[in-house]
Formats: structure tokens, sequence, C-alpha cells
């Protein structure tokens, strides 16, 4: 990521986020990412680790870090790759969720897009705790 769009992303989240709510970590590293902090509507607080070794180029990875690992309704932690929960292969314990398919990213998605697509995740994720019901009722499908 250029620094010209560093600023511009830091920008937009500056203005849609508390200052406290995300860093961006390891910038000058092989692995840069941003940390936000989320609360859903139940007032949950979740932790996401949004990877961005080659963004704006590819789709952010999109890991919870907080709470780790995440578990489905069932108590079965979320670190295999599901359709029904919009979930890929976890890393480090790390629930990685589908927030975006390969196909429909485009470069000028900005972070603040993907933290919107991410926090309807967590939506879903927790009616899916409530309900049973697999998020894929409530989210659409990415196309891969």
């Amino acid at each position: 990521m250029t620094e010209d769009r560093l600023n511009k992303e830091y920008t937009i989240l500056q203005s849609m986020l508390k200052d406290k709510q995300f860093r961006f970590l390891d910038f000058n590293t092989a692995k840069p990412n941003l940390t936000v902090a989320l609360q859903a509507n139940s007032e949950n607080i979740y932790t996401i680790k949004i990877d961005l070794s080659d963004f704006p180029n590819n789709v952010p990875a999109a890991f919870i870090t907080n709470p780790k690992p995440l578990r489905d309704c069932y108590g079965k932690p979320m670190l295999e790759a599901s359709h029904e929960l919009h979930t890929l292969l976890g890393s480090d314990g790390c629930t990685k969720i589908c927030h975006y398919g390969p196909r429909e990213w485009q470069p000028n998605v900005t972070l603040w897009k993907v933290i919107v697509k991410i926090r309807m995740w967590l939506e879903a994720y927790e009616t899916h705790l409530k309900t049973g019901e697999p998020l894929n009722k409530w989210l659409s499908s990415c196309k891969y």
C-alpha cells in the first residue's frame, strides 16, 4: 500500500471510528495489519486483525483475534472453512472470515467497506449463536 493510500484510509477510518478503536501495526514489515475493535448490537466486543500484506491489490484476510477461538452455536471452534458459516481456514487459533470473494474484489474498495462487511458478519454470527441458523441465511455467498 502506498503512503498516499494509507493516508486516505486513515482519514476515512478516523472520520468513522474512534481513535482508540483502530490501529495500523507493523506497517514497515512484511506483515502490516490493521487491528480494529468492533462492538456488536449485543454490546459484545470483538477484535479483528486485517492483513494488509497485499492490500489493495487482493482481498485482505480478516481474522477474529478476540475472542479466541471463536465458537459456533454448538461450542465448536470455528477454524475450518465453511460455506454455511462464511469462514475460511483459520490461523493461530483465530477464525478467518469471508467478507469479499476474490471475484468481487476491486482495488478501490476501502478498509472502511471491509470493516462494514465484517460488522455485518458479526451480527449474523451473533444471530447464529441465538438461533442455530447458518450465517449464509443472512449473508450473500462470496464468488470464488
